[in-house]
């Protein structure tokens, strides 16, 4: 993977961030980054295949989003329909 940074080859890391994506060592600028890094969920709280899954039940089914939250909430990811209005 190139630095989104530099654009520069750059180096694996052993350490897996909270959500469990790679994390990456530029070798030139030396700034650490992950494989989220520059896309445009990096800012997001939860992984990103779940983040997808709801917008698609969202725009799919018409799902409100307190019915999202519910539906997850019984799969064990907490969040409110707040948190899915904010994503």
């Amino acid at each position: 993977m190139n630095c989104p940074h530099c654009a520069s080859a750059t180096k694996e890391q052993r350490k897996k961030t909270s959500l469990g994506y790679r994390t990456f060592r530029c070798s030139v600028c030396q700034r650490a980054f992950n494989e989220r890094s520059g896309t445009p969920f990096n800012f997001l709280e939860y992984p990103t295949d779940l983040v997808l899954l709801v917008v698609l039940w969202r725009l799919r089914y018409k799902l409100s989003l307190r019915d999202l939250a519910e539906m997850f909430l019984e799969r064990g990811w907490v969040f409110t329909h707040e948190a899915v209005r904010d994503s």
